[in-house]
C-alpha cells in the first residue's frame, strides 16, 4: 500500500514539475504553427474559421480581429490543449493566411489532440 502511495505521489510531483502551457503561450507562439493560405477574402475565411472551431469541438475562449483563442476540452485521455488561430489578410487579392498553434496544457500530455489537422481538415472541406 505504501508503495502505491509513493508511486502516486511521485507521479503527481512529476506532473507539477513538467510545465504547463497557457493560452498566452499559444498566442505568443505566432509564427511557429502550421499555416495555409486560402484564395478567399478575409471575411469569408474568418467566418469559416469560426464555424470550424465550433464544428471540431474546440471551446471558443476569445476572439478579436485576426485572433481566435480556444481550448481543447479535458477528457479521459487528455488534460486539454490551448489553441491560438491567427487569420491574416495578405492584402491586394483575395488571399488570407490561417495559422494554428496548439500547445498541450501539460507537457507530459502524450494523448493531446491535434487541433492543427482538425481545423485545417474542416476548413478544406468548407472551401
Amino acid at each position: 500500500m505504501k508503495t502505491a502511495a509513493a508511486i502516486l505521489a511521485a507521479f503527481v510531483l512529476a506532473l507539477g514539475q513538467s510545465g504547463c502551457a497557457t493560452l498566452k503561450d499559444a498566442q505568443a507562439a505566432k509564427g511557429s504553427g502550421a499555416a495555409k493560405i486560402y484564395e478567399k477574402s478575409y471575411d469569408v475565411v474568418w467566418s469559416a474559421v469560426l464555424a470550424s472551431v465550433s464544428a471540431t469541438g474546440l471551446d471558443l475562449v476569445a476572439k478579436e480581429k485576426g485572433t481566435i483563442l480556444g481550448q481543447g476540452p479535458v477528457g479521459p485521455f487528455t488534460w486539454g490543449e490551448n489553441v491560438a488561430i491567427f487569420v491574416d489578410d495578405l492584402g491586394g487579392r483575395a488571399r488570407t493566411r490561417v495559422e494554428v498553434v496548439s500547445k498541450r496544457a501539460i507537457a507530459t500530455n502524450i494523448t493531446a489532440r491535434d487541433w492543427e489537422s482538425r481545423i485545417f481538415e474542416d476548413l478544406d472541406k468548407r472551401f
